[in-house]
């Protein structure tokens, strides 16, 4: 059994998805169900009362294991959504409940108003872990089956956001055996137009948190998967160093042990940098600092830092390196700019004037004083055959359309 809680603006549009050609209507409440324009008008109606709302459609699609089949009686499932509904919260409202007949696996749809009777709004905070805990409880309630993992789950049939979220899945489970440190999963994600966010402690400034990006839809580690939380992540870092470490010992003559030094943390303009500072730089983000001193000595100033691809060349800018600013048929990072302007090559994150998706080509300059910037989809640096497989790996990411990833 596996639900997923959605929200949003149409009931029309809602409605008429699920009484498709193959619906079932199993309940209505509250509502006039003679037809599917009767529904929409009664959700409407009931919805007018609360205008401020931008989102009072309530969508839950449930669906079973092809295991649990033979039991899955119209009365059976039609309890079964009744009992996720009192659990999850959802009562004193209109609702539909229907059964839909067009897939292998048995699946319904609840449609709800978020808007119930008495005109308060029905809360959906922390429904992904609600929803969670909801789905295993009824399972071994009633003894169904739980899913057999995500290598099972058909990609070509899904669609966004769960497209996003398997596609980030399964480049995160290719490239994490080399990872030995979050900056290796980030710059390892980049080919895959992946981008990785961390969240921060407050009061340390370790890393607490992970987010994963790919164009306009983010998902956290653990949303993706239970193995993609930061501290599965770090598990599996330390594990593939230890890995590492005897493979070496198993090839390397035994040869007496030097003490391994601690490497030491550059200083920028002046300023000694925390350890936790320097990590952030090198898994390619940005931090501010104040009152570094100017080169010829005339005095200090404070600025964003972010180092190159390389680490070995910091940068500053007054703003900050991920914001986005106009350069002829582009729209780029301030950062990407900089290095491009400096003479690096640079896997920028560019939108097209007219477009609505960022996209992760290669930018640079072949001359210092050219206008232009050249462009590749595989890293020019590379031979032509790893260039060649790069470029065919980028154009094969699957594309975001405008209206895919937003919420019914």
């Amino acid at each position: 059994m596996i639900a997923k809680n959605i929200k949003g603006k149409s009931f029309k549009g809602c409605v008429r998805y699920v009484l498709n050609d193959s619906h079932e209507l199993l309940e209505a409440e509250g509502v006039f169900a003679d037809s599917a324009k009767s529904i929409i008008r009664s959700f409407a109606m009931q919805r007018s009362g609360r205008k401020e709302i931008k989102q009072p459609v309530g969508h839950i699609p449930i669906s079973f294991s092809p295991e649990d089949k033979a039991r899955m009686t119209n009365d059976f499932m039609l309890q079964l959504a009744k009992e996720y509904m009192e659990e999850i919260g959802i009562k004193n409202t209109q609702y539909i409940i229907v059964r839909h007949h067009n897939t292998e696996n048995e699946h319904m749809h609840i449609v709800y108003n978020r808007i119930d009777n008495n005109l308060k709004l029905i809360s959906v905070n922390n429904d992904y872990k609600r929803n969670i805990k909801v789905c295993k409880k009824l399972k071994d309630k009633h003894g169904l089956t739980y899913g057999e993992g995500k290598e099972k789950v058909k990609r070509e049939k899904l669609d966004n956001p769960d497209k996003v979220k398997y596609y980030i899945h399964d480049a995160i489970k290719e490239v994490l055996p080399t990872c030995k440190n979050p900056a290796d999963l980030r710059f390892s994600l980049q080919k895959f137009g992946i981008e990785i966010d961390y969240k921060y402690k407050r009061t340390t400034n370790e890393i607490e948190g992970v987010s994963f990006r790919y164009e306009n839809i983010a998902f956290k580690g653990s949303q993706i998967d239970r193995k993609f939380s930061f501290g599965n992540l770090q598990k599996e870092f330390l594990n593939n160093i230890e890995v590492q470490k005897k493979q070496v010992e198993q090839v390397q003559i035994q040869e007496p042990k030097q003490v391994q030094k601690q490497p030491k943390i550059p200083a920028i303009g002046g300023l000694e940098l925390t350890r936790d500072q320097w990590r952030v730089l090198k898994e390619g983000g940005f931090i501010y600092l104040e009152n570094m001193n100017k080169r010829d000595g005339s005095g200090q100033f404070s600025s964003y830092v972010f180092l190159n691809d390389e680490s070995n060349k910091a940068f500053f800018s007054y703003k900050k390196p991920d914001e986005f600013v106009k350069y002829g048929q582009y729209k780029m990072r301030i950062r990407d700019k900089m290095l491009i302007e400096h003479g690096y090559v640079t896997k920028a994150k560019v939108k097209w004037w007219g477009g609505v998706n960022y996209q992760y080509p290669y930018l640079w300059k072949e001359n210092k004083a050219d206008a232009e910037y050249k462009e590749s989809w595989g890293d020019p640096r590379l031979p032509k055959a790893e260039k060649e497989k790069e470029s065919q790996r980028q154009l094969q990411q699957p594309i975001i359309k405008k209206n895919e990833g937003r919420k019914l």
